[in-house]
């Protein structure tokens, strides 16, 4: 009896190491564009496509097991190597903190709209978020 009860111990704790060594976090990106009033509706946006694609497991590694988003003011032009830096300076956190996001203007929103097939339309932003997916 001893040795049975030892053995299932060691199984569940094994276990319990296991599932910790799978769940973590990842860094994660989202681009949307389109005719969004806000990047709110952007984010909203973004979690709804997440949660329809992946489900709603809180761990299933998308947007959706965020806890929102900040608007990024202090960000260097999207796109420029200063800008990459500042990612990676930002991707920080816990796993289910909030995002990070910067609206996309200027120039670069002229190009992006044009990949886009938006050229010429107006009302359209876009919208880049990134931060830390629970997995």
């Amino acid at each position: 009896m001893d040795g049975g009860g030892s053995t299932n111990q060691e199984t569940k704790a094994d276990i319990s190491l296991r599932e910790d060594n799978i769940m973590g976090a990842h860094d994660c990106t989202v681009f949307k564009i389109g005719r969004y009033k806000s990047a709110k509706a952007a984010y909203k946006s973004a979690v709804d496509d997440a949660e329809d694609q992946y489900g709603w497991d809180a761990y299933n590694g998308t947007i959706s097991t965020s806890d929102g988003f900040v608007i990024r003011t202090d960000s260097p032009r999207y796109g420029t190597k200063k800008f990459w830096k500042f990612y990676d300076d930002k991707i920080t956190g816990t796993k289910f903190g909030k995002w990070n996001c910067v609206e996309i203007k200027g120039a670069i929103l002229k190009r992006i709209k044009k990949e886009y097939g938006y050229k010429g339309k107006r009302g359209i932003k876009a919208f880049y978020f990134w931060g830390l997916a629970a997995s």
